[in-house]
């Protein structure tokens, strides 16, 4: 079986999702508690809100470990689908939230593009040799 045909993981697709979603959730209290909020700051503080959001959305990729296209949009929409949580607490309007979708995608792209340009190897970790060297254990788990 090929990797294309596989299962997505699941758990770690929604693994993924919770750190990209709390990263950026502590990355914007942060902010504000330096006084960088939207109104103050309109063109630094959605830039820092996409390197963050980015570079969470490595490190979930990274612990996913597949960089798989179908990983990707799912990974792109749960975050979106969790995002909108902002409308039913009526922090954000429903057009807004469409309209989220574009600075979604550009996150998880440029999130993607932070650890290397193909898309269709798996993330390889330094350490990969060292563990797949090691004798395996002999529990059944």
């Amino acid at each position: 079986m090929t990797s294309q045909h596989q299962s997505l993981p699941w758990w770690a697709i929604i693994r993924g999702v919770t750190i990209v979603s709390g990263t950026t959730f502590l990355a914007g209290m942060l902010l504000a508690a330096f006084g960088i909020t939207p109104k103050i700051d309109p063109g630094l503080y959605p830039l820092l809100a996409l390197l963050v959001g980015a570079m969470s959305v490595s490190v979930a990729l990274r612990m996913t470990n597949t960089t798989r296209p179908a990983c990707l949009v799912a990974m792109g929409v749960g975050i979106w689908l969790l995002s909108g949580t902002a409308v039913l607490l009526d922090v954000q309007s429903l057009a807004g939230w469409f309209q989220s979708s574009i600075s979604i995608v550009a996150t998880v792209l440029l999130g993607r593009l932070l650890l290397g340009i193909t898309l269709d190897e798996p993330v390889q970790s330094s350490y990969a040799p060292i563990v797949r060297s090691m004798p395996r254990s002999r529990r059944n788990v």
